[in-house]
């Protein structure tokens, strides 16, 4: 296969459900490189939360909260925040709901947050906050907590310029600014390397990555995907667990 550009998620896609990227992984994605094929990283986390995995295997382009932030090491390629007047409105709507457990509020400078959970490693990089002070800063993305969606429900249909997304299985949803999906910071990107499409391969598992499976030349879903990514995607490889996109990768790149 014809491939230029390798575009994966990293939750339940690269990374293992123990929270690391196998050492065979990375061994696959340095031999793709050396090919001269660019990696990318697509993810929900932050620049703060993908710290550790970034360390493991440093990508040539990170696209991080949900598509809000494209960057090489060196410059930012593509940037689309909620801007502060709607961020800070957006939160206040949160903290007056009694069902909105907290909120989390974070770009690539500040991580804050009205509830502290020491035991939550994942979050350790977010700052204490009860967001009463109007910051005039604008969010890469803004993730109430509650346990009855038909409330978030009710807050996005008050902001029509930002999306809202559900993750699978959990009761976090992010709001971010339209533009801030996956698919279109991979579309920047590819323009920028001028790489064709369909020179792209793309891996996921959640439905922020459906576009980008379903638009690239060729889109994978990892075995443990779900059942709405696996009908678009042209292959289903083995599970995060299984290294299922090295795997691929390896049979089919190299």
């Amino acid at each position: 296969m014809n491939i230029k550009m390798i575009v994966t998620d990293l939750d339940n896609t690269l990374i293992h459900s123990d929270r690391i990227i196998s050492e065979y992984t990375v061994s696959i994605l340095k031999k793709c490189r050396d090919k001269k094929i660019i990696i990318v990283f697509a993810t929900a986390r932050s620049t703060q939360a993908a710290s550790k995995f970034l360390d493991m295997f440093m990508p040539d382009i990170f696209i991080g909260y949900g598509g809000a932030l494209a960057l090489t090491r060196s410059k930012v390629i593509s940037r689309f925040d909620i801007p502060a007047d709607i961020s800070y409105q957006l939160i206040n709507d949160c903290l007056h709901e009694p069902e909105v457990k907290y909120v989390l509020a974070i770009n690539e400078s500040v991580a804050y947050t009205n509830k502290i959970d020491p035991s939550d490693t994942e979050a350790s990089h977010y700052k204490y906050t009860d967001f009463t002070i109007k910051n005039g800063l604008s969010y890469l993305k803004i993730s109430p907590r509650s346990d009855n969606p038909d409330v978030i429900e009710r807050i996005a249909a008050k902001y029509p310029m930002c999306d809202m997304l559900r993750y699978t299985g959990e009761d976090i949803y992010r709001f971010a600014n339209c533009n801030a999906v996956k698919w279109n910071a991979v579309e920047t990107v590819a323009g920028l390397y001028n790489i064709d499409i369909n020179m792209i391969a793309a891996f996921g598992d959640d439905i922020n990555d459906l576009e980008m499976i379903k638009k690239c030349g060729i889109g994978v879903a990892v075995t443990n995907a779900i059942d709405e990514v696996k009908v678009v995607a042209d292959f289903v490889c083995d599970t995060n667990d299984n290294d299922g996109v090295a795997k691929w990768l390896e049979e089919n790149v190299l």
